[in-house]
């Protein structure tokens, strides 16, 4: 046999004497010097190697390994069979390892050529396990290169995100974080959570103006990733104020958005809204209500709310009022205007007065909006009444005397001052205390005080070329009304509407409607007291198509009324006149209703000095003093004309006395 090995390996390649003996059955097989083997009596030696495995990060328990080693045989020497007792693939062998175990042998002796191979057949819990160097052939020493690699088993944590409108928000599990661009729905934190490892998302940072929350945000990691972790994000709410400057008197109520009403205190220079506004919601501070004699302006009021409370809001209050002009009568003047402005078409404004001009029996006086002012037209005869302008740019009005029968005259004036008396009234129909109004037909209508058959007034038509007649007269008997000192409206339904001073059930006066036919209808009946008394002015239809006017006595106090009464004649009393220094009294005028939705009016007296007042009154009822007249040099004295809204949104009107020669004034009511 050695002759056998020299021939077919030659000397000293022998494989380390390993293809010639296996230590399990054949005893005493040792290699020579030169590498080969012999023999020692019977048996024949051979060097067997250990076959062995490093690991790290094996922490839980569960890991099975599954090696298998084929052992070399020797067919020329012993029967086909494997050496040691090793397993062959079929059987390979299953070994579990512990938990924390760093070094574990796999086979004891391995001969030189032998086979290994080492799996995984099962991972421990919670982890994942790798072999590096796990198979080989076994070479001329130990093996010790296998390398199993455990490391924990971790999965994603994350969840929804619910409104998130800004940016800044950070999450953060630990030590790990994530910055979260605006408007995102969902998230995954940078780093997974090792299998049964505690997680904690938190909100490190919040967003900018905003507040989130964070629910099933902590656990322990379960073999799955987390995705229900939910981040709720809500705003912030923040206040809203500023400065005020100017505030010297009471009355001023700021809102907010349209509601979130604040009353400021008199000589306030600060403010702050009640409620506050979310981030990124509008807000729009807005004056509701003017403060006395004042009026104050808003700047800086709208936007969209930061992260901060606004302070920026800044309120200016100024003086309301202004005396454009005061009247001087004499022959190049007027004096005493009494009755309600018309703006014209070219934007100036006419009125009437019951004394000056050429003839000191009263004038049309014509002034611009900055208060210059010129004689239009002096008259021969005194005018109680209002203009019109008609749609031929005529202006149209009449005279409560003069004329062929004394009682009075319809006239018109031409844009250039031209006059031509239209219609004289005959002693039975007289005394025109009011002016016209032009219909839907092109016709004026008006009212007499006088006249008719029983000389209590009436209602009448005159075409623009002077032919007149009476619609209505007037009777004291029954309920019916009994002198008008009002003027006529056309209603929305093509009626005219329109008040009388006396008569009516119970004597106090009416509220009647006359068809263009001359059908008339009693709407309502004053009864004094509570209800008003005594209407010198006319009424005005409201958006709402009701009808809106004032009583010169009555009401709560006996100081006048302001009432509202629909189509079918239900009256509501807005507002009482308290008199007195706080309020009004006595109102001649009617009320206006501006582009505000709001009425505004004037009272004959009342205020400080008794002089009258400017009011805005709610189509709910509260009233706000614009303005108390103070007579004297520079303020105006008794208003007894209605308000009108210029183009440019202030009130304009006249005081029957007072100014610079206590004969009128000619003023502007600012608006906000």
């Amino acid at each position: 046999m050695q002759q056998f090995a020299h021939q077919h390996f030659g000397t000293g390649r022998v494989i380390g004497a390993a293809i010639l003996c296996a230590s399990a059955a054949l005893s005493g097989c040792m290699p020579d010097s030169s590498g080969d083997s012999h023999s020692s009596g019977n048996s024949v030696s051979a060097q067997a190697y250990s076959l062995g495995a490093t690991i790290s990060g094996l922490d839980s328990s569960g890991l099975m390994l599954m090696i298998d080693a084929h052992q070399l045989r020797v067919s020329y020497l012993l029967p086909m069979r494997l050496a040691s007792g090793q397993p062959s693939a079929a059987n390979a062998q299953i070994m579990s390892v512990p938990a924390g175990t760093t070094t574990q042998a796999l086979v004891r002796s391995l001969l030189v050529g032998s086979s290994y191979s080492v799996m995984i057949q099962t991972q421990p819990a919670g982890e994942t396990c790798s072999i590096a160097g796990g198979s080989g052939v076994i070479q001329a020493a130990h093996v010790a290169n296998v390398v199993v690699t455990c490391a924990d088993r971790s999965y994603a944590v994350g969840g929804t995100i619910t409104g998130l409108n800004s940016s800044g928000m950070v999450l953060a599990n630990g030590t790990d974080t994530l910055a979260v661009n605006t408007g995102a729905s969902s998230f995954t934190m940078p780093a997974a959570v090792a299998d049964s490892r505690a997680y904690a998302v938190t909100v490190q940072t919040q967003p900018s103006g905003l507040t989130c929350t964070v629910s099933r945000g902590a656990g322990n990691m379960s073999s799955a990733a987390v995705t229900d972790i939910a981040v709720a994000c809500s705003a912030n709410t923040y206040t809203v104020g500023g400065s005020i400057a100017g505030l010297t008197t009471s009355g001023l109520v700021l809102r907010n958005n349209g509601g979130d009403a604040i009353a400021i205190s008199t000589n306030a220079t600060q403010f702050t809204m009640n409620t506050g506004i979310a981030y990124g919601s509008a807000y729009a501070v807005t004056v509701q209500t003017e403060p006395m004699d004042r009026v104050c302006s808003v700047s800086g009021g709208t936007g969209i709310m930061g992260a901060a409370d606004v302070a920026s809001v800044s309120i200016a209050c100024a003086s309301n009022f202004t005396l454009l002009h005061s009247f001087t009568g004499g022959s190049s003047d007027a004096s005493g205007p009494y009755h309600t402005l018309i703006q014209g078409s070219d934007g100036d404004f006419y009125g009437t007065t019951l004394a000056g001009g050429a003839s000191n029996a009263g004038a049309i006086f014509k002034i611009t909006p900055s208060g210059t002012e010129n004689l239009f037209y002096s008259f021969a005869a005194i005018s109680y009444s209002g203009l019109v302008q008609g749609n031929d740019g005529n202006i149209y009005g009449t005279t409560a005397t003069g004329g062929t029968a004394g009682r009075g005259t319809v006239f018109k004036v031409t844009p250039g001052g031209a006059e031509s008396l239209l219609y004289s009234f005959p002693a039975g129909g007289s005394d025109p205390y009011t002016g016209l109004i032009q219909g839907i037909d092109g016709d004026l209508y008006g009212t007499t005080g006088a006249g008719g058959a029983s000389d209590d007034g009436t209602v009448f038509k005159i075409t623009p070329n002077g032919t007149e007649s009476v619609l209505h007269a007037f009777a004291k008997t029954g309920s019916d009304g009994q002198t008008p000192f009002a003027g006529l409206i056309q209603g929305s339904d093509g009626n005219f509407y329109g008040t009388t001073y006396f008569g009516g059930s119970n004597g106090f006066g009416t509220v009647f409607k006359v068809t263009p036919s001359g059908t008339e209808t009693v709407l309502y009946s004053f009864a004094g007291g509570s209800d008003g008394a005594n209407p010198y002015a006319g009424v005005t239809e409201g958006s709402d198509g009701n009808f809106y006017g004032t009583t010169y006595q009555g009401g709560v106090s006996g100081h006048g009324s302001v009432f509202k009464l629909t189509p079918n004649g239900t009256e509501t009393v807005l507002y009482s006149f308290a008199g007195g220094s706080s309020d009004g009294a006595n109102p001649e005028a009617g009320v206006t209703q501006g582009s505000d939705g709001n009425l505004y009016g004037a009272t004959y007296l009342g205020g400080a000095g008794n002089f009258g007042t400017v009011f805005q009154l709610t189509l709910s009822g509260t009233e706000t003093i614009l303005h108390t007249f103070a007579g004297g040099n520079s303020d105006g004295a008794n208003p007894s004309a209605n308000l009108v809204q210029g183009n440019d949104g202030n009130l304009y009107g006249s005081s029957y006395t007072g100014g610079t020669n206590g004969i009128g004034t000619f003023f502007k009511v600012a608006l906000q």
